[in-house]
């Protein structure tokens, strides 16, 4: 599933976090994960846990409950729990699968309280499962497919650095940074949105930082600096949008130039297509019939489009695709 903005930040910091701690350092690449959920979802209790089949063995080198760190150990595993089934199918584990039924035969973590949602993705190699990680909420319903996605992009991540063994399918770096799968205009875009969010975002942190100040009493130079700097991030904003949105003087409405679209699938061209179509957005049902498909799968590649093309709302597509070629669908 496309991951929203919040998510991508999180696992790209995570990434970061990782990368750079020291290659003995293995508390820094759980914590990293353990921050990287928390900042998507609501979570109370993380873990991460390895796994050895052989013998039924499971280790905790990693357990977060309610705000601090834990003592980690080794114990064994019963045939019918949690850490058995999830060795048994490879799949990650959802509280809402059974309401928590496998999840409360095992250990507890932090206060005898049931946790009341949760998800357990496995850390998976061709010889089978050899490590877990865990994400429990005391709120029902916090923990959507969004961190189960999140998690299982996490858990490859620790079998590269701490495990050195590769995953059993390979990391989808696509899915958080995107931009290194399209060069073309589509990613251009995408980088450029990324980029003024990013933008936005520290002016806003500045204005706050500056408001703080100024109630404190800070000297006057330094808030006119802050000011400055806010100043200068929708200053740089406003250069690269200019320039994205400026086409070049060579390519009118009738030129070709390069495809907007070319990141999308075929099906997600016809979607773009009937959208900027001459009789206009026919709606999520009108496409759902034009293609003999569900309104549900509309909307999910409805989605996909906007997140390859950095867009906001379908009605940005029109734009987007104004002199440039027809957008037709291309065989399946």
């Amino acid at each position: 599933m496309p991951l929203s903005d919040a998510a991508v930040r999180a696992l790209r910091h995570a990434d970061q976090a990782i990368h750079e701690a020291d290659r003995s350092d293995v508390f820094t690449v759980y914590d990293a994960c353990r921050a990287a959920v928390g900042a998507i979802a609501q979570v109370d209790d993380f873990y991460v846990a390895l796994v050895r089949e052989a013998d039924r063995q499971i280790s905790y080198p990693y357990l977060f409950s309610n705000g601090r760190w834990l003592e980690g150990g080794t114990m064994t595993y019963g045939p019918g729990g949690l850490v058995a089934w999830i060795v048994a199918s490879g799949k990650p584990y959802r509280w809402g699968d059974d309401q928590g039924a496998l999840l409360n035969r095992g250990m507890r973590f932090g206060d005898d309280d049931l946790s009341s949602d949760a998800v357990v993705v496995p850390m998976a190699t061709e010889e089978g499962v050899v490590g877990l990680l865990g994400a429990l909420s005391d709120t029902p319903g916090a923990l959507g497919e969004e961190v189960v996605t999140a998690l299982t992009w996490l858990a490859g991540l620790v079998q590269d650095r701490i495990l050195a063994v590769s995953p059993s399918r390979r990391l989808n770096l696509g899915m958080v940074y995107p931009e290194l799968e399209d060069s073309g205009r589509a990613g251009t875009l995408m980088a450029v949105n990324q980029a003024s969010s990013a933008l936005t975002q520290l002016a806003a942190d500045l204005d706050e930082t500056r408001l703080a100040l100024g109630e404190s009493g800070c000297d006057a130079s330094l808030l006119d600096r802050l000011e400055s700097l806010r100043r200068r991030c929708f200053e740089v904003q406003a250069s690269i949008v200019t320039r994205l949105g400026m086409r070049p003087e060579h390519e009118g409405p009738g030129d070709s130039g390069s495809d907007p679209l070319e990141g999308l699938s075929p099906r997600e061209r016809a979607v773009v297509a009937l959208v900027t179509g001459p009789d206009g957005d026919p709606g999520n049902a009108g496409i759902a019939e034009a293609l003999d498909i569900s309104t549900a799968t509309v909307k999910t590649h409805m989605a996909s489009v906007l997140s390859k093309l950095g867009l906001t709302h379908r009605s940005e597509l029109r734009w987007l695709v104004l002199g440039h070629a027809s957008v037709q669908p291309r065989g399946d």
